[in-house]
């Protein structure tokens, strides 16, 4: 009994310090290059955004976060930069666009705006009519 509680008691103090609770945030908002939504939709139906996302380099893609209501939806791409806050890493020059395909479900108003925002450039807009 002793034993399997010093086995847990180890593995617990194990795992608390492979956790490095100092490493720096490399989470980064990612370039979007191209926002793709149809002119119209018929009302009561899903819309289909397909948003293309840059990674490469030491950047990777995690997620994309949205944020909406009846008007429109803002949608940020985020993932990570090894570089970010690290000395002396070297990235490659490998740019890949990627598409991602994003479902929104009803209710929309018309016109319903889908925005995107970037760092230092003019966000990503579009406008989609509900018929």
């Amino acid at each position: 009994m002793k034993s399997s509680l010093l086995g847990i008691v180890v593995l617990a103090a194990a795992a608390v310090g492979a956790c490095n609770t100092v490493a720096p945030d490399q989470s980064v908002v990612l370039d979007a290059t191209k926002l793709e939504v149809p002119a119209t939709i018929p009302a009561g139906s899903p819309l289909t955004v397909v948003l293309t996302v840059a990674t490469g380099g030491c950047k990777t893609f995690d997620r994309i976060d949205i944020e909406r209501d009846a008007a429109g939806a803002a949608l940020t791409p985020w993932g990570k930069d090894a570089a970010k806050g690290e000395k002396n890493v070297s990235c490659p020059a490998d740019i890949v666009e990627t598409p991602h395909s994003i479902r929104l479900d009803p209710p929309f108003l018309s016109p319903f705006m889908v925005m995107v925002p970037r760092v230092g450039t003019d966000p990503l807009m579009a406008t989609v009519q509900i018929q």
